[in-house]
């Protein structure tokens, strides 16, 4: 009798070990499964897309025909090429804007954000965006989306910069004059290669510094309907 149960208490602890065993391998195998979205690799553009430091390149792109990428020479050029097209265009600019530090008033030099995505010798000009219901001046639905090296980010419409609009002249600004008098290039301070500024802006929240990526969007069509909106 005794042998009897004895016999079925080693079973049944034989069996539960077994069991134990079973799941403790079966959890331990991961390689028999696919990896949880949050336990995948990500890639080097998305381990390093907000890594900040300063920016030695800038891409545009977006709905621009001639999609660039632009270092410091790049952006020289343009602007000395754009002078020689048109000796008025804007290329400097003194600003008075709000920061975090308090109000700083600072002389840029660089290319209008306007001829950076409008002129042939630039991007080749906006492409047609997204019309929504009415294409009646569709470029008034465009918008120009800066983005800095830790993803900061900020949008100037194009009707800010378009020269039948508000015609503002934001720069897309490579040096500065130093307090001697002397240019100097943004590469030489912590602003990055280039930055957005944006005259008439109180504060400088859209002075981007390290500016890494320049994009033409455009607006997408109305997503309000009725229930969007209260009945009185």
């Amino acid at each position: 009798m005794h042998f009897t149960r004895l016999t079925r208490r080693i079973a049944i602890v034989s069996l539960t070990l077994s069991i134990l065993g079973f799941w403790q391998v079966t959890l331990a195998d991961r390689g028999n499964r696919a990896p949880k979205e949050s336990e995948k690799t990500p890639d080097s553009w998305e381990e390093n897309a907000c890594s900040g430091g300063l920016s030695q390149t800038l891409r545009l792109g977006g709905e621009v025909n001639n999609p660039t990428t632009y270092d410091l020479q790049k952006l020289i050029n343009l602007q000395e090429n754009l002078k020689n097209q048109n000796p008025a265009v804007v290329t400097e600019i003194t600003v008075s804007f709000q920061t975090g530090a308090g109000p700083r008033t600072e002389t840029y030099y660089g290319v209008p954000l306007w001829e950076l995505i409008n002129n042939e010798i630039s991007s080749g000009g906006l492409q047609a965006g997204n019309s929504g219901q009415n294409s009646k001046n569709a470029f008034l639905r465009q918008y120009v989306l800066a983005e800095a090296t830790d993803c900061y980010g900020a949008v100037v419409a194009i009707g800010e910069i378009h020269p039948n609009f508000e015609g503002k002249q934001v720069l897309v600004a490579y040096a500065k004059k130093a307090s001697d008098g002397s240019i100097q290039y943004l590469t030489d301070t912590d602003e990055g290669f280039a930055r957005l500024v944006v005259p008439s802006d109180k504060a400088g929240g859209r002075y981007i510094s390290n500016v890494r990526n320049i994009l033409v969007l455009s607006a997408p069509a109305s997503p309000l309907k009725p229930k969007y909106f209260r009945q009185n």
